[in-house]
Parts: structure tokens; C-alpha cells; sequence
């Protein structure tokens, strides 16, 4: 059962800050480590990538780049990689990643996927409202499932904590990480569910090229 657990957003082929992620986070004693998906399609080496998330035995499910990937599909854009340049070892980690993983947590159950549930396509960002979230068929059906507290998803590349309301019953929290793609504001969350709180972190480039892991905001969890 997850009391504590970090958050891996869209990875996106950044090996040098998945890497200093899950070194820093050996440290922090957390549950799992688990991951929303969006492993290829970046600047950098996805086979170090692949493997180390197998190495930290990270939870992950598969994102929509990688569902391109295996299926060479939109191979043309930019920093897309060609399942032809990686290891055999990495085409089958992606190969084997669920759409969806459903895990037991101090709150209940989380659904991770990397958009919405198991449509990783969808999008829900920390502004939508009214017809946006009204048309969002693959939210409704998470907040169909009254025995789902809690799901974290990717995709946006937004971090996110958002509480939605049921007719009946605890509303669901959507969580989403952010991203580790250093186009975007780069960092991870991590959950901590008996204090109530998503942590968020920043991998921040120092003049020197390094990176350093630094805390970012703290975002209180609903009561559940």
C-alpha cells in the first residue's frame, strides 16, 4: 500500500535528469517511484532511460509517443527516435508498458495513465472548466467509478492537483507531476498522502552545466 510516492511526468528521453531524479529520490523514503508515461521522443539517450527505470524498478505506464513509437507512427517529429537505433531491451520495456495501473494507497485506490484513465490522448489542465470538462468523456467515466479516489496523469506537461466533485460520495483528485523535458519547467512531485501534501520538485541547470534537485511549491491534498 502507497503512503508515500513520487511522481515521474512526461520523460521525454531526458536520461541526465531521470537520472538525478531517481538518485535524489533513494534518499527520500518514499513507497515508488511511478511514472506517467511519455518515455521517447526527446533530446536525449531513451535506452539509458528504459533502463534505468527498470534498474529503480519505477512503475510506469505507457504514453502516447510511445504507443507512436511502437507502432511507427509520426516518426517525423522533432527528436522523434526510430525504433531501428534502439536496443532490443528497450523496444521491449516500452513494449510491455500497460496503458493503465491501478494501485492500492492509504486513500484508496489511484489510477495512473498518462493522459485521462486509460485515454492518453486527453488532456485536463489546471484552467479547464465548463464545456471543457463537460466533454471530457474520460474523466466522467473516473468519476463514474465512486470506489476511485485518485489518479495521476501526464500529458500536458502542467502540474496539477485538482479536486473533482461527485453527485455522491469523496470527489476525485487528479494529480498530474509536470515533466522532466527541459523545454518546459522540469521537476517531479512527490505524494505524500498522510500529510496531506504533493511536494513538488524543480531539476534546475546550474552555470556549470550540473543539475541540482531544489524544492518547488507545496500543494495541500483535499481531505479525503
Amino acid at each position: 500500500m502507497l503512503r508515500r510516492f513520487a511522481l515521474l511526468g512526461d520523460i521525454h528521453a531526458e536520461d541526465r535528469r531521470l537520472a538525478l531524479a531517481l538518485t535524489w529520490l533513494k534518499g527520500q523514503a518514499i513507497d515508488a517511484v511511478l511514472a506517467v508515461g511519455d518515455l521517447c521522443d526527446g533530446h536525449g539517450d531513451l535506452d539509458r532511460c528504459c533502463a534505468l527505470l527498470a534498474a529503480h524498478r519505477v512503475l510506469a505506464v505507457r504514453g502516447n509517443h510511445d504507443r507512436w513509437l511502437l507502432g511507427d507512427e509520426l516518426r517525423g517529429l522533432t527528436n522523434a527516435h526510430q525504433a531501428v537505433d534502439l536496443a532490443p531491451a528497450t523496444l521491449a520495456y516500452l513494449a510491455a508498458l500497460p496503458p493503465t495501473r491501478r494501485l492500492a494507497t492509504a486513500r484508496g485506490d489511484l489510477l495512473l495513465g498518462h493522459g485521462v484513465g486509460p485515454d492518453d490522448m486527453v488532456r485536463l489542465r489546471p484552467h479547464h472548466s465548463g464545456y471543457d470538462l463537460e466533454a471530457n468523456l474520460a474523466l466522467a467515466d473516473l468519476l463514474a467509478d465512486r470506489s476511485l479516489p485518485l489518479a495521476a496523469g501526464g500529458h500536458t506537461h502542467q502540474r496539477m492537483v485538482r479536486a473533482f466533485a461527485r453527485p455522491a460520495g469523496s470527489p476525485l483528485v487528479f494529480i498530474n507531476p509536470g515533466t522532466l523535458h527541459s523545454d518546459y519547467d522540469s521537476g517531479f512531485a512527490v505524494v505524500d498522502l498522510e500529510q496531506g501534501h504533493v511536494a513538488y520538485f524543480d531539476l534546475v541547470e546550474r552555470p556549470d552545466d550540473s543539475l541540482a534537485v531544489e524544492p518547488a511549491e507545496v500543494t495541500p491534498l483535499p481531505a479525503a
